[in-house]
Parts: C-alpha cells; sequence; structure tokens
C-alpha cells in the first residue's frame, strides 16, 4: 500500500505555513520578486503585487495559495484590472472579444468580466511542495496580459 505524502508545516507567528508555501518564498526571494503577503479567510495566504507593463503602467495581481496539509493544495492567480467596461450597451462585442481571445490567446488563463464592469483574467490550479511551475505561470501571465491588453482596450473603447 503507497503511503499518501504529507506536507511539513513551519509555524510562522501566529500562523502554520506550510511546506509549498515557503518554497514559494525562496523562489520569490532568490528572483527578487517583492510581494506582500497577507493571510486571508480560511487560512488563505495571498501575496499581491504589480508588473511593469511600460514606464506609466503597471498591472496589479495576486496568488492565493490554501495554506492546508494535504499534499496537493489549491491556487489562484488573478490579474485585475485590465480594463473596465463603461459603456454596458457594448457588453456583448466586449464579450465576443473575451471569448475569443480566451479561446486563441490565454492558453491556461481565462479573461472575466465583472458584474461591476471590470476585465481580469485568471487561473486556478493545484500543486505540490514543488511550486515551481506556479511561480512560471504566475510569470507567462503578465506576458499574456501584455499582450492581450491592446484587443481588449481596442473592444472596450468600442462605442
Amino acid at each position: 500500500m503507497k503511503m499518501k505524502k504529507r506536507l511539513e508545516f513551519k509555524k510562522v507567528g501566529y500562523c502554520r505555513v506550510n511546506k509549498a508555501l515557503v518554497n514559494f518564498e525562496a523562489i520569490l526571494k532568490a528572483k527578487n520578486v517583492p510581494l506582500a503577503k497577507k493571510e486571508i479567510k480560511n487560512g488563505q495566504i495571498l501575496y499581491n503585487g504589480k508588473f511593469k507593463l511600460n514606464d506609466s503602467q503597471s498591472l496589479p495581481f495576486g496568488i492565493v495559495f490554501d495554506n492546508k496539509e494535504e499534499g496537493i493544495i489549491d491556487f489562484q492567480i488573478v490579474y485585475h484590472k485590465l480594463a473596465y467596461v463603461t459603456n454596458f450597451d457594448a457588453k456583448h462585442q466586449v464579450l465576443d472579444v473575451l471569448n475569443e481571445l480566451n479561446e486563441m490567446k490565454t492558453g491556461y488563463y481565462r479573461v472575466c468580466l465583472a458584474g461591476d464592469g471590470e476585465i481580469y483574467m485568471r487561473l486556478l490550479s493545484r500543486t505540490t511542495e514543488d511550486v515551481r511551475a506556479a511561480y512560471e505561470m504566475m510569470i507567462v501571465g503578465s506576458t499574456i496580459a501584455k499582450s492581450i491588453l491592446p484587443k481588449i482596450e481596442e473592444a472596450v473603447a468600442k462605442k
């Protein structure tokens, strides 16, 4: 019978942190990627940051990890505020563009339209203690967002 490996936990202040999170923070430190860390509801751990798009624009994003003992943990990466739909008469045309991008350009990410008009991009996935793939998905996400922004901005600007 095969035994399921359990993640190791390290006590950090009042919060227990599993080995995957320790490994993720080690990657961030080695790559010199400064992210703000915060514990949120249900013991989840949120890392917030911004990717620089150009000299005047940055893209806010967050990555949330479940902080549980199981060998596989869920995580979510969200790139916020890609654009805002303010003309809701154009909502259907914008959704057509987002659907096209989701089919052809976003890979494992999905571009979504929130009820308040925010367009954001997100990924839901799972990882183990080896979080290199999660880190790489976070980095690739910024490249994907940068490449699709012109098409999104064009769709939002149409009247």
